[in-house]
């Protein structure tokens, strides 16, 4: 009873999950908005279409789990949204510019004549790899304890790489589900690629994640 009736003792437990489920709520939403970017390269002019329509009515609305989670973490620890922030300062700059460009780029290329829309095309492909790569990266450096050494900056770039590769699998798993026909197929294909991807990234961070930090190591 006094743990539920004290909320110095569950508060910041309630926070710390709330905040955990609003970044894995934005990773599975917003993650197959991002991962739009690296397929458009891959894409058909129809297909290119079509990518984009099947995220039109949601992109917008999953960014605001991100917001969320920043929003919690300035509440319920201003001093920790100081320290994280002031350390990733610069791929957060990278991480919102990107966020920008993404959805300027958006809105333009739906009002935009057909001789602009690969302008577009590439401005979003750029938005979209510039955010998940940040935050591949910032997953990267929140790990090893916001420490720029130089073996850090390398597992967080590890982080970033794999982390965008999975966004781009989430978004073929999307096309399998909403399409058909041929769209479908390729989406199936581009998938089977990035699924073995996926499975080289999670075994890579975790053998590296011990000789990069001494504390995991001990553990």
């Amino acid at each position: 009873m006094d743990m539920f009736g004290n909320p110095v003792t569950w508060l910041p437990s309630t926070f710390v999950a709330l905040m955990g489920l609003s970044i894995l709520i934005y990773v599975v939403l917003d993650g197959f908005d991002l991962g739009v970017g690296p397929l458009i390269p891959l894409a058909s002019k129809d297909e290119k279409e079509r990518l984009f329509a099947s995220i039109r009515p949601f992109w917008d609305a999953n960014e605001t789990w991100l917001i969320l989670a920043i929003g919690l973490l300035l509440v319920a620890f201003p001093a920790a949204h100081g320290i994280i922030l002031t350390a990733l300062y610069l791929p957060v700059f990278v991480m919102l510019v990107g966020l920008i460009l993404r959805g300027v780029s958006f809105e333009m290329r739906a009002k935009a004549p057909i001789t602009q829309k690969r302008m577009w095309n590439g401005a979003i492909f750029a938005g979209s790899l510039m955010a998940s790569l940040s935050q591949g990266f910032m997953l990267g450096m929140y790990i090893m304890g916001l420490t720029w050494t130089l073996p850090n900056i390398a597992f967080a770039t590890l982080t970033a790489v794999f982390l965008t590769v999975g966004y781009s699998f989430t978004r073929a798993a999307w096309l399998i589900w909403k399409n058909e026909n041929q769209l479908q197929h390729r989406a199936i294909c581009w998938a089977k690629g990035r699924i073995w991807g996926l499975v080289l990234g999670v075994v890579s961070i975790s053998v590296a994640t011990p000789f990069v930090s001494a504390r995991i190591f001990d553990k």
